[in-house]
């Protein structure tokens, strides 16, 4: 009964409640650590597919700012003279990226079918 009156008012001495707390801490870092490992490999991801389709946005953004400003996208051969013209529309550079978008993000399917 004597030691029961020796401790603090919450029931714990001070190196039990520092033990405590430094058990606490190193859970919750241990918990975050893990939390922000997972939220950095998804962001790098999303990152990384950002920079591949970055070429294709900012072709269409080009495209939309020379036409002024109504947003139209004409589609290859509409016209019967858009054979002849050069450069007359990126569609045939947005395909190619759209492909090279898709190769990049399903190589190791790719590769596991060819093998």
């Amino acid at each position: 009964m004597g030691s029961s009156m020796s401790r603090s008012g919450s029931g714990l001495s001070f190196s039990e409640k520092w033990l405590l707390m430094a058990g606490t801490g190193l859970i919750c870092g241990f918990v975050g650590y893990i939390v922000y490992d997972a939220i950095m490999a998804t962001a790098s991801e999303l990152v990384q597919r950002l920079l591949v389709i970055s070429p294709l946005l900012l072709i269409i953004i080009v495209h939309w700012l020379s036409t002024g400003t109504q947003i139209s996208f004409p589609m290859p051969g509409s016209e019967p003279s858009a054979i002849h013209r050069a450069g007359g529309s990126p569609w045939g550079v947005a395909f190619l990226l759209l492909l090279l978008f898709f190769l990049i993000s399903y190589q190791p399917s790719l590769h596991h079918l060819i093998s």
